[in-house]
């Protein structure tokens, strides 16, 4: 005897309605201008600049070596991934719920896990172009690449793994859209900090720089910093984004509701 297997039956199968939820998702996000400009365009530009003006590339005692370029590179990607992670996908997760369309998710076909994921995809994806553009784009200027391209990847996705993690715990625990936007507001300057946006990292005194290891932004700006350096991320680095990963994402799971 012979028993068909359920849809609902765990394995390998995309979530219920993913295709169409990350189609329409898409096309919501690039009408979206704050992700156009403040995602994508302002860390693109800031990086060009940077990368385009000889005196930024070379090296500068005061930062360790490094030059302005490599030091604001890394910062200019976690920009671009805090502001993802912290305003953007949980305004929309928010939102969402504030007008019940995840409540109403839960009475069609589509699975309402598939929102999450097509979430999650879009911001991967959004950040990858994003990231490839600020390296891609200086480099034609005469500004150096990342001399562990391998390094670099690795330390990206651990960070960008890590940010959305953080934006997930804002979408779960907050019911208001405007109260996890201003939450958002002030986590993406706190990170912002300890990534080195004010004092970079390699100015920092001891201690300070201590704390910003075990901010997920900090450590995610130095694992960075060892790869474009030419080096490999510090486990230390990679250990601190993983454990804040594992953390919150496992919050997240437990505190969130569909309404």
């Amino acid at each position: 005897m012979t028993t068909a297997l359920s849809p609902r039956t765990p394995g390998l199968a995309l979530p219920h309605g993913l295709p169409g939820i990350l189609t329409s998702e898409a096309r919501l996000m690039a009408r979206n201008p704050a992700l156009v400009v403040w995602v994508a365009a302002l860390p693109l530009i800031a990086s060009i600049v940077l990368g385009a003006i000889p005196a930024t590339t070379r090296p500068v005692a005061d930062l360790d070596g490094s030059s302005w370029f490599t030091a604001y590179q890394p910062i200019l990607v976690m920009f671009s991934a805090v502001l993802l992670s912290v305003q953007i996908l949980p305004d929309v997760l928010t939102r969402y719920r504030e007008m019940g369309i995840l409540r109403r998710l839960r009475t069609t076909p589509a699975s309402p896990a598939a929102l999450l994921a097509a979430q999650v995809i879009l911001c991967l994806a959004v950040e990858v172009v994003v990231v490839a553009a600020m390296v891609g784009v200086p480099a034609a200027f005469g500004a150096p690449l990342p001399r562990n391209g391998i390094g670099f990847v690795l330390a990206l996705a651990f960070a960008v793994a890590a940010m959305l993690s953080i934006g997930m715990v804002l979408a779960s625990a907050f019911r208001s859209n405007k109260i996890a936007a201003a939450v958002g507001t002030v986590l993406f300057f706190a990170l912002q900090f300890f990534a080195g946006l004010w004092i970079p990292r390699a100015s920092m005194p001891g201690w300070l720089r201590g704390i910003s290891d075990g901010t997920p932004s900090g450590s995610a700006v130095g694992a960075l910093t060892s790869a474009i350096d030419g080096g490999w991320p510090s486990l230390l680095h990679l250990g601190v984004l993983a454990a804040w990963t594992v953390v919150l994402a496992a919050v997240s799971v437990r505190v969130f509701r569909w309404e």
